[in-house]
């Protein structure tokens, strides 16, 4: 019996050779995301590389070399890149001039209006839009706002419409009151303001995006300044497709255009600047 116990051989995993770890160039990772989105990080480089380390390392990757394989081959890595790297903070009643340029401008406008947010981030702006419009006496039914991002973690909180007191520091006591429900620490936006905002994971340079329709309004803050000047044509002429007619009004953020794009008209009213297509 003793003898049996002797024989025995205890059955070891094999030992993984140790991998080494090379994080030198991280150049093809973000040729790769820029390829992807149209974002560039031509100054936040050293901010941003140990970020990408530590994904890498989270996904088992031991290299950018590894890592971008990984991006290439599973969408749902980069997916979590895209989340990871474009992260905004944001507020309610942002850049308020715009909206409220906006409300004035709507008793001239026909119903049903179709807003299009893009990016929308976590929808404090297309929320901020509804509340706008109803408070110069629009009727929600009569509004569709469509918020999209291309961060689909952004688009769930908006979707959600649960908010931090700090997003709502701007607003009014009056407003919260009329448009959110506290939930402990948080305010959840009200059901008639979520019945008229549609959210939608979308990038503005693939096909979905023109599958979305033709929009009457389109706002697009702060986006082209993450984009070289040859993507912010590309994205111009995109969102050029989105809107219904030269009549369309866009605003955009204001270090967003240097200069006006070929295909837009800027024009200046009540010390607000915004764009119409131009007329052939």
């Amino acid at each position: 019996m003793f003898r049996w116990f002797k024989t025995q051989k205890k059955s070891l995993p094999p030992i993984e050779p140790l991998r080494s770890e090379d994080f030198t160039n991280a150049t093809p990772i973000y040729h790769f995301f820029t390829d992807l989105t149209g974002i560039h990080f031509h100054q936040k480089e050293a901010t941003t590389t140990p970020k990408l380390i530590r994904f890498a390392k989270g996904h088992n990757c031991f290299s950018f070399e590894e890592l971008i394989e990984k991006l290439r081959a599973d969408l749902s890595v980069r997916e979590d890149l895209i989340n990871l790297l474009t992260v905004n903070e944001t507020y309610f009643f942002r850049e308020k001039g715009q909206l409220d340029f906006l409300a004035r401008r709507s008793r001239t406008l026909s119903t049903p209006l179709r807003i299009l947010c893009a990016p929308g981030s976590t929808g404090e702006e297309a929320y901020s839009i509804a509340i706008i419009l109803a408070e110069q006496g629009n009727a929600l039914a009569n509004i569709e706002i469509v918020s999209i991002d291309i961060n689909t973690e952004a688009t769930q909180r908006g979707r959600a419409g649960l908010y931090s007191k700090r997003a709502l520091h701007r607003l009014p006591d009056e407003i919260k009151e009329r448009y959110f429900l506290v939930d402990n620490d948080s305010y959840c936006v009200e059901e008639s303001l979520k019945r008229c905002v549609r959210f939608s994971s979308c990038n503005i340079f693939e096909k979905e995006f023109v599958e979305l329709g033709v929009f009457d309004i389109i706002f697009s803050r702060n986006m082209l300044i993450y984009f070289d000047p040859h993507t912010v044509e590309k994205a111009v002429q995109q969102l050029k497709k989105a809107a219904r007619d030269d009549q369309s009004l866009f605003f955009f953020g204001h270090a967003d255009l240097i200069v006006t794009p070929s295909v837009l008209e800027a024009h200046f009213e009540e010390g607000i600047k915004y764009y119409t297509l131009k007329k052939v």
